[in-house]
């Protein structure tokens, strides 16, 4: 059975046109950057830059006039600039030094901003976006509460606990990043990779399936390359580092505004291009070549800034690097934020990114077995995927005291498969390095796959926020989204003991079927004295859904098939009390809700005609978190958090079995549902410790470790270890800055990586047989790990050199720089014992050219 792909291959042609629109123009800007760059004047002499700014009011996001502005070069105390901000709030340090720097801004009234490794590079001005909190002024016994903000103070500041800032130069600068959000955030204390093939991120050791992305204060979909049903992450991140601003991660207990995520959130802020110069930006390496484009539009302070990306990874195979399969991925992606000052305090922007990538992973033209992470290993498979978001917003301020602001998206998401069985003859049988190889002889080709899964939505998040005094802040708002699924599915049945061995069935028909999301919220902070704060939220969930076919049911409904799911009470509070200058506690609780991931609603058993999970509850979740802080320098910190998570209403089966969907959400496959019902349960608990020094004087280092504990239970009773749960993870990274002249900089870095062993279940070799896949024996779920720890490090090294109005940089990434086997879990195979390891990434040598210049 084949599917209609019109739908499909409409909301395709969408991403199509938005993405090659800048495409096209990006290419011929590219031929100019090629031009400028080999003729740029390689000038002798001090190089300097200019850094841009605009400082506004955090809560009524005013501008902040006669702020004072001191950049001061790091590798000279003495040489400075000092600047005042005009009446719309905007900077300009000319003749900044090339290199390290640090920006203080001061204002009187206001917390002061202290941030340092600015970055300035002779091709690329410097911008910065500052928003300034009123100050609270108080003295508590003889000790001078009067704080600056942190280095790592979040853009929301009702975030109180388990939250950080980061930056785009952390998503390059930490070695093994690749400049992936994802990635980088995997760093950080109670965070690991779910498989080091692709970015899903375990936080606290919940399934990666409970990350929130959002981009501009809307919710998107998973924004990554080779996306699989059910899933927040991919091998390639679709979001292009070089549009970000400073942006936020969430670990727990996040305020009320960020609903439909039970464990971490990643929030992300797009920079607006260059006000006033044309500036350029072209890196290519052995993963692809991207180009970024930005300037001013009018004179009136309208911007542009647009990037693309065409990466291919046949450049690893020319040079006989495994990449975990034999095919070479393919992939694109576009991005474009426009932003727009209009009169009357307000602004307007326009943005958008798009990714497509395919991959084709051939075993019908082996002539011996191959070992492919991405694939089984008796059937071709072609894969392709797309995701889509365009979007616009809208802020205006309408008091010193008030602004509103609202964000509209559409966004689009879909998987198309096809798979053919390979029947082959074994010729021969050798062994290499303690594995089996079979050469072979193909016989036939068998077509035993079709499927489309397509989620479109048009969504919009409206909020108000009013400052009734320096003390107290209110802020409510409304996020809505409609949703259209389109999901069809048809497989052939290779299991010989049922009677429709060989036949099609029809496991997903449903087309355009509605659902609807509101989640209304409310927020109020509140500064009872210089040292104590507290946020106090409310949030309600509702989600609902109904049901289209796409090919006509044979009986007819008697009602239209319907779900609704609500939380209608998801309190959130967030404590902070500052001791001192030096020490702060911190504690956090609220409780969190999720739907489930949209496709399983709509499977439909072997033997029905209709779905039968349309009444799945939303699982939530407590979380319980009490912080610790200590700065122990200008730019050094502690950081110790202990956390209780309780989950519950995560379905499981009718049946008596170990399954919950708690395991569910990483990896390349989908799941097939038996009946549900949402009575799961699970908890997770852990201490975590950060020790970081913030980039400083050239040097910078991050441990961050966590010991915890992640349970759940299925139907059967039993209370086992999660498919997430290591016991312990553990980072080290370290970056040193050589500044061999003005010119010229080095940068060496390096990261270590230690977690638990993986757990398994042992394989139910009869089932196996019987579904030509790996089946686990249900009694014995999780009862066995494999014997070697996680252990990985990467290297990183980088050169700078800035020359007159344009910076090149190269750098060497060496993933698992050991070439260390860490065992990713087991694969089926058609001979005994019927599983076979898989290894995860071997070394992996990434390397890339980059050149900015302005025009």
């Amino acid at each position: 059975m084949r599917i209609k792909r019109d739908a499909y291959f409409y909301g395709r042609s969408i991403i199509t046109v938005i993405m090659f629109s800048i495409t096209n123009k990006l290419k011929v800007l590219y031929v100019i950057l090629v031009f400028l760059g080999a003729t740029s004047n390689l000038a002798h002499g001090q190089i300097y830059q200019t850094l841009r700014g605009i400082i506004i009011d955090r809560e009524s996001q005013m501008p902040l006039s006669d702020a004072r502005v001191i950049l001061r070069f790091e590798n000279n105390s003495d040489s400075f600039r000092e600047v005042r901000s005009d009446v719309s709030g905007n900077f300009v340090v000319d003749r900044g030094w090339v290199g390290r720097n640090e920006l203080r801004i001061s204002l009187a009234g206001y917390t002061e901003y202290q941030a340092s490794g600015i970055i300035l590079s002779s091709g690329k001005e410097g911008a910065m976006y500052v928003s300034l909190e009123k100050e609270f002024v108080e003295r508590m016994g003889s000790v001078d509460l009067k704080a600056r903000k942190s280095n790592d103070q979040t853009n929301n500041d009702a975030a109180l606990i388990s939250a950080r800032l980061f930056t785009v130069e952390e998503t390059d600068r930490f070695a093994g990043s690749r400049g992936d959000p994802a990635r980088m955030a995997s760093n950080f204390a109670g965070v690991q990779g779910a498989d080091d093939s692709r970015n899903d991120i375990v936080v606290r050791g919940n399934s990666p399936a409970g990350i929130l992305w959002r981009v501009e204060g809307i919710d998107i979909p998973n924004p990554n390359h080779f996306a699989i049903p059910g899933t927040t992450g991919g091998s390639v991140s679709i979001i292009n580092n070089k549009i970000l601003g400073n942006s936020d991660f969430f670990t727990g207990a996040f305020p009320a505004e960020y609903g439909n995520g039970i464990s971490g959130a990643f929030d992300l802020k797009l920079r607006p291009g260059n006000s006033q110069k044309h500036e350029m930006s072209s890196q290519f390496g052995i993963l692809g070549w991207d180009l970024l484009a930005e300037g001013p539009l009018n004179k009136k302070g309208a911007t542009y800034l647009a990037t693309y990306r065409y990466s291919t990874l046949s450049m690893l195979g020319a040079l006989n690097v495994p990449i975990g399969t034999d095919a070479v991925p393919r992939y694109q992606d576009a991005s474009f934020h426009l932003k727009f000052p209009l009169k009357n305090k307000a602004s307007f922007s326009v943005f958008g990114m798009g990714g497509i990538s395919n991959i084709d992973i051939m075993i019908s033209d082996k002539t011996e077995s191959s070992r492919n992470l991405y694939g089984d290993n008796d059937r071709d498979q072609f894969f392709g995927s797309t995701m889509g978001v365009l979007g616009a917003s809208y802020q205006k301020t309408l008091s010193s005291k008030t602004y509103i602001k609202a964000v509209m998206s559409f966004n689009h998401q879909s998987v198309d498969a096809q798979h053919q069985l390979a029947f082959f003859t074994i010729l021969d049988t050798t062994y290499r390095d303690g594995e089996m190889f079979n050469s072979l002889k193909l016989d036939s080709t068998v077509s035993n796959l079709d499927y489309l899964f397509q989620e479109q939505s048009l969504g919009m998040h409206l909020f108000v926020n009013h400052a009734f005094n320096s003390r107290s802040t209110l802020k409510a708002g409304l996020q809505y989204r409609h949703y259209w699924y389109t999901y069809f599915d048809s497989a052939r049945n290779l299991n010989e003991k049922l009677d429709n061995y060989w036949t099609w069935s029809l496991r997903w028909n449903s087309k355009n079927s509605p659902g609807d999301m509101f989640i209304p919220y409310v927020q109020w902070k509140y500064r009872w004295t210089r040292g104590l704060t507290s946020v106090v939220g409310l949030q309600s969930q509702v989600f609902g859904l109904g049901y289209r076919s796409m090919i006509p049911l044979k009986t007819q409904l008697d009602d239209p098939l319907r779900g609704v799911a609500a939380a209608w009470v998801l309190p959130r509070l967030g404590l902070t009390y500052q001791i001192s200058k030096k020490h702060r506690l911190n504690f956090g609780t609220g409780i969190h809700a999720q739907n489930q991931s949209p496709y399983l609603y709509y499977y439909v058993r072997p033997g029905a005609d209709r779905p039968h999970l349309m009444d799945m509850a939303l699982t939530k979740s407590a979380h319980y978190i009490l912080g610790w802080d200590w700065n122990t320098g200008k730019a050094s910190r502690i950081k110790m958090e202990a956390y209780y998570q309780n989950l519950w209403d995560i379905p499981i089966e009718e049946k008596p079995s170990s399954f919950s969907l708690a395991n569910t959400g990483s990896g390349f496959s989908r799941f097939f549902p038996e009946p549900l019902v949402s009575e799961g349960k699970a908890y997770n608990y852990g201490l975590e410790l950060t020790v970081e020094r913030f980039f400083s004087k050239g040097f910078y280092y991050l441990f961050s470790g966590s010991v915890f504990k992640a349970m759940y239970a299925g139907s059967d009773g039993v209370w086992r270890n999660s498919d997430f749960n290591t016991d312990y993870a553990v980072n080290a990274l370290f970056a040193k800055e050589f500044t061999v002249s003005k010119k010229h900089i080095w940068n060496v870095g390096g990261k270590a990586t230690f977690a638990g062993a993986r757990r398994f279940s042992p394989i139910d070799s009869v089932a196996s047989v019987d579904f030509r896949e790996y089946r686990e024996l249900d009694a014995m779920k999780n009862t066995e790990r494999f014997g070697n720890p996680y252990m990985r490090f990467d290297v990183r090294i980088s050169y700078r050199f800035n020359a007159k109005k344009v910076s090149h940089e190269f750098a060497i990434d060496l993933i698992n720089v050991t070439n260390r086997k860490n065992i990713l879990n087991y694969t089926y195979i058609n001979e005994p014992p019927y599983r076979r390891i898989n290894y995860q990434l071997g070394l992996l040598p990434l390397f890339y050219y980059k050149i900015d210049f302005s025009l």
